[in-house]
């Protein structure tokens, strides 16, 4: 079992009618003790990601796997910890 999941993560953001998507259609593992970076250009995605994976935001699409709970389904309380 993956430390940290994404299944088919997608982040769509909506302002005034406007919708961008941030992220679409992500599957990314990683492993207990696997070292993992994220490069790319800017407005592609990187920091939308890590805010999915610190429980910051919630994705549109798809469910983020941490320790095997997912993130969505935690309260509050639980994702602050």
């Amino acid at each position: 079992m993956s430390m940290l999941e994404a299944r088919g993560v997608s982040k769509v953001y909506e302002t005034r009618g406007v919708e961008t998507v941030a992220l679409c259609d992500v599957d990314l593992a990683i492993e207990s003790g696997e070292f993992t970076a994220l490069a790319g250009p800017s407005g592609s995605g990187k920091t939308t990601l890590l805010n999915l994976f610190g429980g910051l935001d919630a994705p549109t699409e798809g469910v983020v796997v941490l320790d095997g709970d997912e993130l969505g389904s935690l309260t509050p309380s639980q994702l602050a910890e």
